[in-house]
């Protein structure tokens, strides 16, 4: 009988995403093993080296006091709540959910392991037949998955362009006068791979105008991004989302936010009304039958919001300065990068897939690990060494990185593979 595993490479995934598995076979910096971690330093093999490719905005992963809440926690639930939510789950969610509410100026708020699991979750439990979503068409790709899954379930899907509100506006109006059920819009709160805020309160405004609910995923915002901004703290304080940060009211939103990047902990949650809490537990697939959080996640989330209302807006401060730092130093020397919002995912550009693959080979071989994004996690000529910085690098760090980049785009150029 023959091979089905080779007919499967051969006829589907041989040319499927070539361009990311070109970067796999061939790039130093795609699907490394890490055999330890040192503050902001990895080991890769025998060599240690900086990091910049992970999002532990806060710099909680390594903490002795985060990392001390685990064991007592353990002791009373054991390692692993193994209910799926709707059966039962250790208090510690609900505890969790009061916090995250109380931190954001919502009424309530629902846990769920990952932002994945509530993007294809949530987005199909809310529309349905006679239903339209309009999906941003830089929306994160798991979001789009959850509108796709919608869509094989009867709703109506549309693409727009965050840019051009006249096009959404149109659309609302349209599905308005349709008389459609929800009407559901779904956008970023941070673009992932350039730190840019959409116009979110121009979307608000035509969801507000056409009775339309915005689904906001603020991946990259919760955590960084907070209320009250200021010259002395441009990110705002606490730390508690993009909406605040813009001061946009929660009336029509359902917002989605994760504590895997801020806060270094196996978690996301939805804020919503407490009436229709209920209604999502009931509606939400991955509610329903999907598997926990880990108890572990669970303490150190907990652990990590307690220290931010005493922390938090330091380490803010601290990293608002090696972003700025690493952004005017781009400038300065010419390296072309995209971040026009000061949010700390700072993209050197590059252009082609071969100037990424070989701009990570050339900084590996500098001692600095980044985050590589060619097509299709970008369009084709957009490729860029993504930098992340964290509370937990050091001054010495951050100017390492500039100018081990400065050096690698000089190189790219010499060699002809970007402008």
């Amino acid at each position: 009988m023959a091979d089905v595993f080779d007919k499967l490479i051969d006829e589907v995934l041989g040319d499927k995403n070539r361009e990311v598995q070109e970067l796999l076979e061939r790039g130093r910096l795609y699907d490394c093993v890490v055999q330890e971690v040192k503050g902001r330093k990895v080991r890769i093999g025998d060599r240690w080296i900086t990091d910049f490719a992970s999002c532990n905005y806060l710099g909680l992963d390594l903490r002795a006091d985060v990392m001390a809440t685990i064991a007592p926690e353990l002791r009373r639930f054991g390692t692993h709540p193994s209910w799926a939510r709707l059966a039962a789950s250790p208090v510690l969610y609900e505890t969790l959910e009061e916090k995250l509410a109380r931190l954001c100026g919502a009424e309530d708020a629902l846990v769920l392991p990952t932002i994945t699991l509530i993007a294809i979750g949530l987005i199909p439990a809310v529309t349905g037949k006679g239903s339209v979503i309009f999906a941003d068409k830089l929306v994160h790709k798991v979001n789009h998955d959850g509108c796709r899954l919608a869509r094989d379930m009867g709703t109506e899907l549309q693409g727009f362009r965050h840019d051009d509100l006249n096009d959404l506006d149109r659309k609302l109006a349209d599905a308005q006068e349709r008389k459609t059920k929800t009407r559901l819009v779904v956008v970023d709160g941070v673009l992932s791979t350039t730190g840019r805020v959409p116009d979110l309160r121009g979307i608000h405004a035509l969801c507000t105008k056409h009775e339309a609910i915005l689904y906001v995923d603020d991946a990259h915002g919760f955590g960084v991004l907070g209320e009250g901004p200021t010259a002395e703290m441009p990110w705002g304080h606490r730390g508690n989302g993009v909406l605040a940060h813009l001061g946009i009211p929660l009336d029509n939103i359902l917002y989605v936010a994760g504590l895997s990047k801020a806060y270094s902990s196996l978690a996301a949650f939805v804020l919503c009304p407490t009436k229709l809490k209920p209604k999502l537990k009931c509606n939400i697939t991955s509610y329903i039958v999907s598997g926990p959080v880990p108890t572990a996640a669970l303490a150190t989330a907990l652990a990590g919001l307690a220290l931010n209302e005493i922390e938090g807006d330091r380490w803010r401060r601290t990293l608002h300065q090696y972003t700025h730092h690493i952004i005017q130093s781009y400038r300065k020397r010419g390296i072309a990068t995209d971040n026009d919002s000061g949010f700390p995912i700072v993209s050197a550009w590059v252009g082609s897939k071969e100037a990424v693959e070989r701009g990570g080979q050339l900084l590996y071989d500098e001692g600095v690990y980044v985050t590589l994004q060619g097509y299709p996690l970008v369009p084709r000529d957009k490729g860029v060494l993504r930098a992340t910085p964290t509370v937990a690098n050091t001054d010495d760090e951050v100017e390492h990185l500039i100018e081990a980049v400065d050096r690698t785009v000089k190189t790219l150029r010499r060699e002809g593979l970007t402008p």
